[in-house]
C-alpha cells in the first residue's frame, strides 16, 4: 500500500538523520513487512541502532529478538541484558521480563528477591499480574518475609482493576480475617464479584458456605 510505503520513506529518512525513534519504527517495519519486504536482520540491525542511543522500545525490541530468535541467534542472556536496559528506562514489560528471569534463573541467576524488586516497579505502574505475583509472594514469604498484611495490599490493588482471581483472594481474606481485619459482608462482597465474571472458585465458595 502507497500509505505503507510512504511511512517506511520517512522512517528511513528519520533513521538516516539519525532519529533513534525512526530507526526502531524503521525496524517494525522490516520486521512485519510494512511498506517493504519482510527482513528479520535488517529488522533487529535497526533496533540495535536505536537501542544504542538509548531508545528504550529499540532496547525492548532488541531483547525480544534475543529471545525469540528472529533476525538474530537466540540468546537468553543477551536478551536478559536488553531487557534489563529498557526496565531501567521504566518500560513496564520489560520490568515484568526481568522479573520473570528473575524468578526463573532464565538468562540470568535465578534470584526470587530480585525477581520481587521487579514485579514491585511493575505492580506500582499497574501491571495487574505483577501485583499478584506480589501478593502471591508475601503470602508464601517467596523471595520476601512472609507478610500477610502485605499480600493483602497487592491483591486488593489488582482487585480494584478487576481482577477476578484477586477480587477472590481479597474477599477470603476478609472473610477469614487473614491479613486484614474479618470482616465477611466486605468478603463476599468481593467475592460476588469475582464470581459474577465466572471466577470458579469464587461461585464454588459462595455454594459451600450457603451463600448462593
Amino acid at each position: 500500500m502507497q500509505k505503507d510505503r510512504d511511512k517506511l520513506q520517512a522512517y528511513r529518512k528519520g533513521a538516516y538523520e539519525g532519529d533513534p525513534k525512526s530507526m526502531n519504527n524503521l525496524g517494525v517495519c522490516y520486521m512485519r513487512g510494512i511498506g517493504v519486504t519482510a527482513d528479520l536482520a535488517t529488522a533487529f540491525d535497526w533496533y540495535m541502532r536505536a537501542a544504542e542511543l538509548g531508545d528504550v522500545y529499540g532496547c525492548y525490541n532488541v531483547a525480544e529478538c534475543y529471545y525469540g530468535g528472529k533476525g538474530v541467534e537466540q540468546d537468553t542472556g543477551k536478551a536478559f541484558e536488553w531487557y534489563l536496559r529498557a526496565a531501567n528506562l521504566g518500560d513496564v514489560r520489560s520490568q515484568v521480563n526481568v522479573a520473570n528471569a528473575y524468578y526463573l534463573g532464565e538468562g540470568v541467576a535465578q534470584d526470587k528477591a530480585k525477581a520481587c524488586v521487579w514485579y514491585r516497579e511493575a505492580a506500582f505502574q499497574g501491571h495487574v499480574q505483577s501485583q499478584k505475583n506480589l501478593g502471591a509472594a508475601f503470602w508464601n514469604g517467596d523471595g520476601v518475609t512472609q507478610d500477610k498484611a502485605e499480600a493483602a495490599f497487592w491483591y486488593e490493588l489488582a482487585a480494584n482493576s478487576g481482577d477476578p482471581q484477586a477480587q477472590f483472594a481479597i474477599g477470603w481474606f476478609h472473610y477469614t480475617g487473614n491479613g486484614v481485619a474479618e470482616d465477611k459482608r466486605t468478603g463476599l462482597r468481593w467475592i460476588r464479584r469475582a464470581s459474577l465474571q465466572g471466577f470458579e472458585p469464587a461461585t464454588t465458595f459462595l455454594k459451600e458456605h450457603h451463600h448462593l
